[in-house]
């Protein structure tokens, strides 16, 4: 059985990546580019099972496991990214990159402490799944593959009969 300050820290990082969730789910809502949507939605997927995997740690360590439910700051993210998804796709990016570059930071922080090599095996996989949500992120942002998805899908709905 893992001590309480272990399962307070796996349970710390399940409700981070819970958070992540939500908010993806706010951006998802008002994104309607398909290349975005589709990638993100694999982040998403990403964060869910981020979750379960936490969890099945903290039920092994004794510990209750976390429900798929926002907390306070979670609800403030969720907020934050659903603001500014209204204003389009390149804003809730920026808010997700945002996230991720929070997620990313804790993960970075996890991995300080000691643990058991199969949870900082599983941690370590997760880091990497947060660096690659933020590098496509940044890249989105700065290339806006969305309007070249777009110009591309007007050419050929111009092109002659």
């Amino acid at each position: 059985m893992a001590d309480k300050s272990e399962v307070a820290r796996l349970r710390s990082l399940a409700q981070l990546d819970a958070d992540a969730v939500g908010a993806y789910d706010a951006a998802l809502a008002r994104i309607p580019e398909p290349l975005v949507r589709e990638r993100l939605n694999g982040f998403r997927i990403d964060h869910v099972r981020h979750v379960q995997d936490l969890n099945a740690l903290i039920h092994e360590a004794g510990g209750t496991p976390l429900e798929l439910r926002l907390d306070l700051k979670g609800t403030a993210m969720v907020g934050l990214t659903a603001m500014s998804s209204m204003m389009g796709t390149e804003a809730a990016l920026v808010a997700m990159l945002g996230n991720e570059e929070f997620s990313n930071r804790a993960y970075d922080v996890a991995l300080r402490f000691h643990w058991r090599p199969d949870v900082r095996a599983l941690i370590e996989k997760h880091r990497e799944d947060e660096r690659r949500h933020m590098t496509w992120i940044r890249e989105a942002v700065r290339t806006r593959p969305w309007e070249q998805a777009r110009a591309a899908a007007a050419e050929g709905s111009e092109a002659p009969a």
